[in-house]
């Protein structure tokens, strides 16, 4: 599943017809490899960015992503936690400028409506399948 919180939305541009967010970008999914069992008061772990190199995780992209800025300060604003059962989370924070086809007909009177659009960048839909999650 895939969920986003939007911090901000900083720029919407009729020029270049893009719009830049500000956002976390979380995705889960389950991988049986990293179950442990379960002791008391330890049902999941909270990793660093650095254990990503050491596992799979999707290949998520953004289709109509112009330039992107993953948050480094102070340190990689990422994490993944593993539950117990093998489920994954994993959290990034990102800003994204996106284009956005605009009809400006009625402009200044118009309204857009502008989409992220996420995909796998190497697998098909029969190996990955993305979802939204239900939110709070």
């Amino acid at each position: 599943g895939v969920t986003m919180y939007v911090l901000s939305i900083s720029s919407v541009s009729e020029v270049l017809m893009d719009f830049t967010l500000d956002f976390y970008f979380r995705q889960f999914w389950k991988d049986p490899r990293l179950a442990f069992t379960k002791r008391p008061g330890v049902e999941t772990l909270s990793v660093g960015s650095e254990f990503i190199k050491n596992i799979w995780v999707p290949d998520t992209f953004f289709v109509n992503e112009k330039q992107s800025y993953f948050h480094v300060a102070t340190t990689s604003n990422e994490f993944i936690r593993v539950h117990h059962s093998g489920s994954i989370t994993r959290s990034i924070r990102l800003t994204i400028t996106a284009s956005c086809p605009m009809n400006l007909q009625y402009f200044p009177m118009d309204r857009q409506l502008c989409h992220i659009e996420i995909e796998s960048f190497g697998y098909t839909m029969r190996d990955i399948r993305y979802k939204w999650n239900e939110g709070p």
